[in-house]
């Protein structure tokens, strides 16, 4: 099965374009962060073959990971509790710690880190998130097989934005 995974960061800084373009994805997942943003600092990016997106405990998960897995990346988006994630806009997310029940809002979280340690992920209080899922798409046993997602993560007063998309 042929992975075709893709993000850009948004307005292109990271990849030094204008805009964000879908056209001919050449990695597969990337952000970049305001100085001071936290879990994700500066810009990163990973390949098509280094990300994964798959759901479970209410909430679909993109993880990205180098291949010696040295350096490594997740988030998790999930509605409000009681739905199911579908295609739309989610603004003022929450942003929760992961094995945290689904909230009446919906939900963000996002992970950073190496082998020698994680940043792990943002705990500041009040922190939101906004992001839009295009396209979410799940086989008949529910397996996530098309996702489009784009987000803006506020945690204290720095910014990150990012994009993603997976399609196997």
């Amino acid at each position: 099965m042929r992975k075709i995974l893709a993000v850009v960061a948004a307005v292109g800084i990271a990849f030094g374009t204008a805009s964000v373009a879908h056209a001919d994805p050449t990695v597969g997942f990337g952000y970049t962060s305001d100085e001071g943003a936290y879990p994700f600092e500066g810009s990163a990016s990973w390949t098509a073959d280094e990300v994964t997106a798959w759901e479970y405990g209410g909430a679909v998960k993109v993880d990205a990971e180098s291949p010696d897995g040295w350096d490594w990346a997740r988030l998790e988006l999930s509605a409000p509790a009681g739905q199911q994630l579908h295609e739309g806009t989610y603004s003022n997310a929450a942003v929760r710690q992961q094995n945290s029940p689904q909230l009446a809002t919906p939900g963000f979280i996002a992970f950073r880190g190496t082998r020698a340690g994680g940043t792990g992920a943002c705990a500041a209080p009040g922190a939101t998130a906004d992001f839009t899922v295009s396209r979410l798409t799940r086989a008949a046993d529910g397996a996530v097989t098309d996702l489009d997602v784009t987000f803006v993560l506020r945690c204290s007063a720095a910014v990150t934005r990012g994009e993603a998309h997976f399609h196997r």
